[in-house]
């Protein structure tokens, strides 16, 4: 069995270990494949051969498959959209009338010089080591593309919408521990827009090539400055150094062969002096354009595999795993099923105690205006569990158009400050419920705890109608490790 990770085996992976955490009891079959397990003993070896199992017995679509082959489109998109850039602007630029020949400083600067700077430029910010912010920038915006790309792809019918769901469920789920795999996202979005690059160059090159080959380009230079034949001819000599030994550059006679001068005109100029420049412009895209991102894909998807190659996993979620396989696991206490008869007749203020000494923020979906009131949260957390409200805030429930709000507030918390976050509880639990959930806490510091509490119909607070009791009982039941609140009597 190879063990060579891909993007795809990721996503799969942290769905896996997502669902073997989040599970109410412990899968014996864990323990089980791990004592038939006869692979290495790393943790990499481990769990890549756990996920192989795992995906043997899946049922339901997965992300990986998808987003690796999804990957490979978007790879061929961009070259093919870098190639036609290229070449419609090496077409545009070669493009002139009879007697007008091209013009060479234009041609340079724009076939060759642009282009050379812009990969300079790519070279410096890639030199650059990536800090948190930038991060989380190159990685929210990975994420709109990929939600863009995975749309766009269903809507061509390139996937349908159960591979799309997939995909994006696996990207969300994936989005709260993006953190670990930084460099990971780094090189593997560096690679595909380096084979854009590369395609652009090549499409300049090809569109200069054929240009030359099939029709007849005559380049000519003039300029208002003083630049002698002699001072261009040192600077195109030292500019060919990387093929001149090869191919030498046009010699100081051709060079003022094509030299327009506009009293004269063209007409005295030689055309042999004129064709000679574009097998110069074609090495020289070679040589500054092309040849320097072939280099810088190959680095990137070097840098790739190595970064794929040394993954530890040494994460405290698989840490967690990998001794759940290692270590017998007993269940001494059965779990009870919430019951909202038993909770309403219940006459205490809760099922769970707030930590002492707390302050806590609340976060309330913001179409929940019945919900907002800051006096009647504060009397409520201080009467009932003599704990601070520190706010109120409105949220989207969404981990994108919420990130800044969360990493704002999350940013200035400490161990002794809590979060309430409130869903409404008489709608049907979603994926995307826990999943906010799961983002929500990998931001926060990990003595801080966040607590849920179910609202009712808009205008009824946290009563719970008749009608309503089944769906309450099925969030508790899905979002096992999660702390409930019994919000009887509020306000």
């Amino acid at each position: 069995m190879r063990f060579k990770w891909t993007l795809g085996d990721i996503l799969d992976y942290e769905l896996f270990l997502g669902e073997e955490l989040d599970s109410l009891s412990p899968s014996e079959n864990l323990r089980t494949w791990f004592l038939n397990y006869r692979g290495r003993i790393t943790p990499r070896r481990i769990l890549y051969s756990w996920l192989k199992s795992r995906r043997s017995f899946a049922t339901a679509v997965l992300p990986g498959k998808t987003v690796n082959r999804l990957y490979r489109i978007i790879a061929v998109i961009l070259l093919l959209f870098g190639f036609l850039t290229g070449s419609g602007l090496g077409w545009g630029v070669l493009s002139y009338a009879g007697s007008n020949p091209v013009n060479l400083f234009m041609a340079l600067t724009v076939l060759v010089g642009i282009p050379f700077l812009l990969t300079s430029l790519a070279l410096i910010l890639n030199a650059i080591p990536s800090g948190g912010n930038r991060s989380r920038r190159m990685r929210d915006r990975l994420m709109r593309f990929v939600r863009g790309s995975v749309d766009f792809s269903r809507r061509v019918g390139i996937m349908d919408r159960e591979h799309a769901d997939a995909v994006i469920g696996g990207i969300s789920r994936f989005r709260g521990r993006s953190v670990i795999y930084r460099s990971l996202l780094r090189w593997s979005v560096s690679q595909p827009v380096q084979l854009r690059a590369l395609g652009f160059h090549l499409g300049i090159f090809s569109a200069v090539l054929w240009r030359g080959v099939v029709q007849d380009v005559a380049f000519a230079w003039q300029t208002t400055l003083n630049v002698s034949t002699q001072s261009l001819y040192n600077f195109i000599f030292s500019f060919s150094r990387p093929w001149r030994v090869l191919f030498p550059p046009p010699s100081i006679s051709q060079i003022a062969g094509s030299r327009v001068i506009l009293k004269n005109g063209i007409d005295a100029l030689d055309n042999a002096d004129l064709v000679v420049w574009w097998p110069f412009i074609c090495l020289a895209i070679l040589s500054y354009g092309v040849l320097p991102r072939l280099l810088f894909f190959i680095y990137s998807a070097i840098r790739r595999q190595i970064v794929l190659g040394n993954l530890s996993f040494s994460d405290s979620k698989s840490h967690k795993l990998l001794l759940m396989m290692k270590t017998p696991r007993v269940d001494t206490a059965g779990g009870e099923p919430y019951r909202e008869e038993a909770a309403s007749s219940d006459s205490g203020p809760s099922r769970v105690s707030l930590p002492a000494s707390k302050v806590f923020k609340i976060l309330i979906p913001a179409e929940r205006t019945d919900l907002m009131a800051e006096e009647t949260w504060g009397e409520s957390l201080h009467n009932r569990w003599g704990v601070t409200l520190e706010g109120v805030t409105a949220v989207a429930l969404d981990d994108e158009d919420d990130a800044q709000i969360l990493r704002t507030t999350l940013g200035k918390m400490s161990g002794k400050t809590g979060f309430i976050l409130v869903f409404e509880g008489w709608r049907p639990y979603t994926a995307a419920a826990g999943l906010y959930t799961e983002f929500v806490q990998s931001l926060m510091p990990e003595d801080s705890p966040l607590l849920i509490a179910l609202a009712g119909r808009p205008g009824t607070g946290f009563e719970v109608e008749n009608r309503d009791k089944d769906t309450f009982t099925q969030w508790r039941r899905l979002m096992p490790n999660c702390e409930f609140l019994d919000m009887k009597g509020w306000g």
